[in-house]
């Protein structure tokens, strides 16, 4: 498929979901949600109060407020309308942004065009969740998330060429990206220590194990200062200055009321308190799907895009931290800061499956994949009404129970056991039926 078709079939099913799911009935904005914080800041930032006040930590995000708040103004438009408008195009972006993306990874058009599919369907994030509650921040810092992963694919060809001066752009420009991109949401300044896995990847300092322990300790710091301290680790330091200057700016415009209330420091012990293992498991089983059990079993078809990429496995790692202790919406952390990597895992196994005789079991996950998020259901009001007890079935049908259930963190402990036994009854069984087959034999040879 051409990649204009593939750009005009995104397109296409963009506008085709909007379609289907601008009924879903706007959330009002309750006093602690996340939007009740945006919407102050955004109404300062419409009416031109300077400095702009709020609290820790969305008066960091402060980028997509002011693109709401200059749309508001230049049209008319009210806020949450306007916010509307602003995220569906940031989600539009991110998902285009994306498809370019998954092409690095990926020859088939089919398995490009489903993650990207996916990535538009999934409930708590951007597209469908925008018609809920407009004002969120995880579309744009999505965008320029992926826009920065783009470019660090040239920063990698231009230094793998040794095309020094296109590699000195492009650290540029990709450090200017990044800059912006922490003003969307912070934590996106962890992109600015991926290019140190480009350049120097850790399988450089490979020392023969068995030299004695003295000479290996020597032979380390000799490689280490070789390898490490070149002129390129002074330009590697661009980003991270970009971010700090960033943030430092960012400081001249905005007022943290009641810094005391909020410590991010505080904030992840206390979740890395709270969060038991299983609502993190659950957490990330509901915010990928199904899908997300066949990545264990074809490790041996994705290993060395990990090895060879190995900002990727910052990417994941920090992801699964970041949805551990990063709050109460385990799902939404989870995947918003996760989905480049942990989707192009999905669609090498997807690969793998399909061209298979166990292709059947691969669409029997896809229909599975479609009841987990809910395609064929809007999502309840909040805080909505029980009128019977939910059935959870890799998820909970129907839209007339409480809305806080859709999340590991806030559903009670009778709905998570189900749910929970339920994904480990598919997993076993997704396991039995790959290992009657050579698809997972051909992996162990590898």
């Amino acid at each position: 498929m051409k990649r204009i078709y593939e750009v005009l079939l995104i397109s296409a099913g963009f506008l085709i979901i909007c379609l289907v799911y601008s009924g879903q009935r706007r959330a009002t904005i309750n006093p602690g949600w996340d939007a009740s914080y945006y919407y102050n800041i955004t109404e300062q930032i419409q009416k031109g109060t300077t400095p702009v006040a709020g609290e820790l930590p969305f008066i960091k995000r402060i980028a997509t407020p002011y693109l709401i708040a200059r749309m508001s103004n230049v049209t008319g438009i009210n806020l949450l309308d306007s916010a509307l408008a602003i995220n569906l195009l940031g989600t539009f972006i991110s998902t285009l942004l994306l498809l370019f993306w998954l092409r690095i990874f990926f020859e088939e058009s089919w398995i490009r065009v489903l993650l990207c599919f996916l990535f538009m369907m999934a409930w708590h994030v951007p597209l469908r969740f925008s018609f809920y509650n407009p004002l969120t921040t995880d579309a744009w810092g999505a965008a320029w998330m992926m826009a920065g992963l783009l470019i660090l694919q040239l920063v990698r060809k231009s230094c793998a060429d040794g095309r020094n001066r296109a590699w000195i752009g492009y650290i540029m420009v990709y450090s200017l990206v990044i800059g912006v991109a922490a003003l969307f949401r912070e934590s996106n300044a962890i992109l600015c220590v991926l290019p140190f896995f480009v350049v120097y990847p850790l399988g450089e300092l490979n020392i023969v194990s068995a030299t004695p322990p003295i000479t290996r300790g020597i032979n380390i710091l000799r490689k280490t200062v070789r390898i490490f301290f070149t002129w390129k680790t002074a330009l590697l330091l661009i980003p991270v200055l970009f971010v700090l200057g960033a943030t430092m700016i960012l400081k001249k415009f905005i007022v943290v009321t009641a810094p005391e209330s909020y410590s991010y420091i505080w904030t992840a012990i206390s979740w890395l308190y709270l969060k038991t293992l299983p609502e993190f498991v659950l957490g990330i089983l509901i915010a990928y799907g199904p899908l997300i059990l066949l990545v264990p079993f074809f490790y041996g078809k994705y290993k060395s895009v990990l090895r060879e990429r190995q900002e990727l496995w910052v990417l994941l790692i920090v992801s699964l931290l970041l949805g551990l202790i990063g709050g109460s919406d385990t799902e939404r952390i989870l995947f918003m800061t996760g989905f480049p990597v942990v989707l192009v895992l999905i669609g090498i196994s997807i690969r793998q499956i399909f061209y298979s005789t166990q292709r059947w079991w691969f669409y029997l996950l896809l229909v599975l994949q479609s009841i987990s998020f809910r395609f064929f259901w809007s999502l309840p009001e909040y805080p909505g009404v029980n009128p019977h007890a939910p059935i959870p079935f890799f998820g909970i049908a129907g839209s007339h129970f409480k809305y806080l259930n859709l999340y590991s963190r806030f559903s009670n402990y009778y709905l998570n056991c189900i749910l929970l036994l339920q994904f480990l009854v598919l997993f076993l069984a997704t396991w039995y039926v790959l290992r009657n087959r050579t698809v997972l034999r051909k992996d162990k040879s590898l």
